[in-house]
């Protein structure tokens, strides 16, 4: 079960926390992002600094 699925369970369980539920999300999420920007951006930046010729 991920954690979407576990948030969801949670909220069908305890409606009242549906706040509580949504943060845990928000804050999954933005790591995700943050980790994609690192993997895919950051490092081809650097591949791409790397690999410039000097003149």
């Amino acid at each position: 079960m991920n954690l979407h699925e576990q948030c969801l369970l949670r909220y069908l369980t305890y409606p009242d926390e549906l706040s509580y539920a949504t943060e845990i999300l928000k804050i999954n999420n933005k790591i995700l992002e943050q980790k994609f920007v690192v993997k895919n951006i950051l490092a081809n930046i650097s591949l791409l600094n790397y690999t410039e010729e000097v003149k």
